[in-house]
């Protein structure tokens, strides 16, 4: 998307801030940031969790068993998990667009930071960013948007 198309958009419609939701943390951190920002900007909030099919369990012999999934299932599960996860960090999320896209976290992410006007996530569950890379680092630098890494929560 050209920086002229992106500019217009935002002009007319506020933007739309994504953020991405954690499908084991809920990432209540960012939700607030994030809706709180969209607020601010007049802005479409997205709620986006990246969706993957199951592994299957491993058998005797290294060998998969023919255990099938239902993708439909799955898909379902996923997203009423994210509305869970908004309405219990959001309250009433009527505002808010709940997406649920197949693909790795990172992909899904940086898809969406080409027509988002600002990505949010919460901070690395892991602390240690000097071992390997992780979600965050590597989307600061490819994605096409602004990024806001949530600090992670202290103790009170």
């Amino acid at each position: 998307m050209s920086d002229e198309t992106r500019t217009h958009d935002t002009a007319r419609s506020g933007g739309t801030v994504v953020v991405g939701v954690s499908p084991t943390s809920g990432s209540p951190t960012a939700l607030h940031w994030a809706a709180d920002e969209a607020r601010r900007r007049g802005a479409q909030l997205v709620a986006l969790s990246a969706w993957r099919e199951p592994r299957p369990p491993i058998a005797p012999g290294g060998r998969p068993p023919g255990v099938g999934f239902d993708a439909d299932a799955v898909v379902a599960e996923a997203k009423d998990r994210l509305a869970d996860q908004v309405r219990a960090a959001l309250g009433d999320s009527s505002g808010i667009r709940s997406e649920v896209v197949h693909g790795s976290t990172f992909r899904v992410l940086l898809q969406a930071s080409e027509t988002a006007d600002l990505l949010v996530l919460d901070a690395p569950s892991r602390l240690d960013l000097a071992e390997g890379p992780n979600l965050a680092r590597r989307l600061i630098y490819a994605a096409e948007c602004p990024v806001v890494i949530m600090p992670p929560k202290t103790l009170e």
